[in-house]
């Protein structure tokens, strides 16, 4: 195992390491891992700071973006003190032409209306006379434009060697070319983490890791390819013929000092689809050629291109996750550069001093799921299936017990005195079924429609072995393949209850599995599938891959659960999807029963130490060398890992605290 650290920080792209440095000088022991600098969107960006010029809305992103830019001059002196290497600032102004008049306001600064408000007060218009004396060459087509002198850029690829080299002079351990595999989480923290250098531990963790955020957390964060250009610019009379930014429509023109002209930059949705490519340069040229067509003529330096991390809203996730020692930082989209001090401020504020800015909020990955508002940790609530326990101190100190709250699980309305549901497949014979649903308490058993209709091996005479005046039967879609074939069979299973005296059971675990190898289910027919059942008045249980956006779907289809899989059905390999089913169960307005994959009690109890609202298992009883003792075991293994969530686990630290008190020791 590696050497632990205060705080890990997951990627070290700008972002990463700004937050590294911020949260070094404030004292912490820091380390970064970084897979591949070369592969971020750092070294791919033009390096503009101009929130006012690209025109971001009046609201939360264009504060955050306004006040990032304000943070700049004093971050870049204290880098540029530090490393002795100059980053580029420049806050050259923008000048952003147009090819059509806009509509103006009658204020007195001319702003284009209902464009800015008051947010950019320095705004001035300048009409076609007017932007063709301050900016020679431009295109025949322009009729105007706005300049904005607050706008400002940095040499994106100086300031990544600037923070690099600040990494280095501070004594941050800094690993290049180490994958994270695998976040481990426990209880609600994160215990480690799983890469191709080892495990690392540490007390708090930083995810950072841009475009690549996906592959740890199943949140919408996707990459948005980006190419760009360089050119050489022609000196006339020692000075370049460009001082200044030109953002134009679809396009921007960023001078350097050192003579190249950036030009850029394409947004392509093309998922991980590398390289330029001649249609996205040739659009990039004969957009730059229409704004400033004397570059025609000037030499092709480089090329280069990259994934910009954005999410669905273009606006980044900030602060906590559903995870208590984790941070995230991430789907800065375009805005990367700019954003980079005031991100490190925030986080730094946030893990340090547990300090959150109101503005923060707008920025929390839970509006992806339209979560509504959370009770506080210290609030004393009541605990039903379909909310999510908090560990709680009363007044007298007492912990509050499942027992003190709601011991029964309830779906749909009707209450169960069992959070174990059971299956009824794979026994050796129909009276150790009996005997191990007996002894594991369960109350709800799963019954597979078809193989009871066709009477197929170790079926026959299922319906008739189990006493239904005290079980309540789930008949489940099990064998079939897409969402009509699961609308009949759903039908016939509720035909097949109330043959069996349940008139009014309108219950159906939905599966839609044409997988026949893994058994994975099939999101899209699933949720076609739950859609027109729930239509039809059934009760819906619907059997899912551990994605939280499908969840939060089908729920919002009005599904009574969600059933996340542990890991594939009858593999016994237990939870393998914690982090998934963690996000799942923190934004589930209705019970979250896990289901497939659990093969041992200790598995089951860990599941509901997540905050699992009930267990399905099947597999792990019916083969057991002794099902009836499994059964047991199981049903006791989810009582305790209830319990367990209830009382709350102790944090995890990486290292060793005394349990006896230090104080009155002889000496």
């Amino acid at each position: 195992m590696n050497a632990t650290s205060d705080i890990l920080i997951i990627g070290g792209g700008v972002i990463g390491l700004a937050i590294a440095v911020e949260l070094n000088l404030r004292g912490a022991k820091v380390t970064v891992l970084n897979r591949d600098f070369q592969q971020g969107s750092s070294l791919a960006a033009a390096g503009m700071l101009a929130p006012q010029a690209e025109a971001i809305p009046a609201g939360p992103m264009l504060d955050l973006c306004l006040w990032s830019r304000s943070l700049y001059p004093e971050w870049i002196r204290k880098l540029e003190q530090l490393t002795g290497v100059a980053t580029g600032y420049w806050p050259c102004g923008f000048l952003a032409p147009v090819y059509n008049t806009p509509q103006l306001s009658n204020s007195e600064n001319g702003h284009p209306e209902g464009k800015y408000g008051n947010n950019a007060p320095s705004a001035l218009w300048l009409d076609r006379d007017a932007i063709h004396l301050y900016q020679l060459g431009l295109g025949k087509d322009v009729v105007g434009g706005w300049w904005y002198p607050e706008d400002a850029q940095v040499d994106n690829r100086a300031l990544a060697q600037s923070l690099r080299l600040a990494v280095q002079e501070l004594g941050i351990d800094f690993r290049e070319g180490v994958e994270v595999e695998a976040i481990e989480p426990q209880g609600g923290f994160v215990c480690g983490v799983r890469t191709s250098a080892g495990e690392f531990q540490a007390d708090h963790y930083v995810l950072a890791t841009g475009a690549w955020f996906r592959d740890l957390l199943p949140l919408p964060v996707h990459p948005l390819k980006g190419q760009i250009l360089s050119l050489k610019v022609p000196i006339d009379n020692h000075q370049p013929s460009l001082q200044r930014v030109i953002y134009g429509s679809g396009i921007y023109l960023v001078p350097r000092r050192d003579g190249r002209l950036l030009v850029g930059a394409t947004s392509e949705n093309v998922g991980w689809t590398p390289h330029n490519t001649p249609a996205g340069i040739h659009t990039l040229l004969e957009r730059a050629m229409r704004l400033y067509p004397q570059l025609q003529d000037w030499p092709i330096q480089e090329c280069w291109w990259g994934f910009r991390p954005t999410t669905p809203d273009k606006l980044p996730i900030l602060g906590s996750s559903s995870l208590e020692n984790l941070s995230l930082a991430t789907g800065h989209h375009r805005n990367g550069i700019l954003l980079a001090p005031v991100t490190a401020l925030l986080l730094a504020d946030l893990i340090v001093q547990q300090k959150s800015t109101p503005l923060l909020a707008h920025f929390h990955y839970d509006r992806f799921f339209h979560k509504s508002s959370r009770a506080p940790a210290t609030q004393m609530i009541s605990v039903s299936s379909n909310s999510r326990p908090t560990p709680v101190v009363q007044s007298d100190n007492s912990v509050l017990t499942e027992s003190s709250t709601s011991q029964q699980l309830t779906i749909a309305g009707r209450s169960f005195s069992s959070r174990l549901m059971t299956g009824t497949g794979k026994y050796p014979n129909l009276e150790l079924m009996q005997q191990s649903i007996a002894a594991s308490g369960s109350k709800i058993v799963t019954v597979a429609v078809r193989r009871v209709q066709t009477k197929a091996p170790g079926h026959e005479g299922l319906s008739e072995a189990l006493d239904w005046t005290k079980l309540w039967m789930l008949p489940n879609t099990a064998g079939c393949k897409t969402a009509e074939e699961a609308v009949r069979v759903a039908r016939l299973g509720r035909e097949m209850a109330k043959l069996l005296g349940q008139e009014d059971n309108n219950f159906v675990k939905l599966e839609v599995i044409p997988d026949p190898k893994y058994l994975l289910p099939d999101p899209i027919g699933t949720l076609k599938a739950a859609e027109q059942l729930v239509k039809e008045g059934f009760a819906v249980l619907p059997y899912i891959n551990a994605d939280p956006l499908l969840a939060k779907h089908l729920e919002e289809a009005g599904c009574v659960t969600v059933m996340p899989l542990g890991s594939p059905i009858g593999s016994g390999q237990g939870i393998k999807n914690a982090a998934n089913i963690q996000i799942i169960i923190e934004e589930a307005g209705v019970p979250v029963v896990v289901d497939a994959g659990i093969g041992t009690p200790s598995e089951a109890a860990y599941a509901m130490e997540l905050g699992a609202d009930a267990l399905l298992i099947n597999s792990a009883i019916a083969l057991a060398h002794n099902p009836i003792a499994m059964g047991k075991a199981m049903g006791m293994a989810t009582e305790a890992g209830r319990l367990a969530y209830i009382a709350g686990r102790m944090p995890v630290k990486s290292y060793a605290s005394a349990s006896s008190p230090l104080t009155g020791t002889i000496i």
